[in-house]
């Protein structure tokens, strides 16, 4: 499995964009979603930056009540959980 390469290109108290290279397109479509479920959260989104076919635009905008480096760890955690669930639940009703 290859690694993913993350650049950061701005970060503030409000407000986090990354360029991400090598990246599964579906695992950041629920990584959006599970953001935007954090409070505080005023946008969640990502766009296929068309200089780069390899990588994706990921960005995350706060009402500055939250870190958006915090959202986005909770947010990769919550996946995280859920990936975990559904493998037990897979594995207790099938092996």
């Amino acid at each position: 499995m290859k690694s993913i390469q993350i650049n950061i290109q701005h970060l503030d108290d409000t407000y986090i964009r990354m360029q991400i290279k090598d990246d599964p397109h579906t695992l950041y479509n629920l990584l959006r979603v599970m953001a935007l479920e954090e409070k505080g959260v005023v946008l969640a989104g990502y766009a296929r930056d068309r200089t780069f076919e390899d990588s994706l635009m990921f960005q995350i905008r706060t009402d500055g009540t939250v870190d958006p480096k915090d959202v986005l760890i909770n947010a990769a955690q919550k996946i995280s959980e859920l990936s975990d669930e559904f493998k037990q639940s897979f594995e207790d009703a099938y092996l």
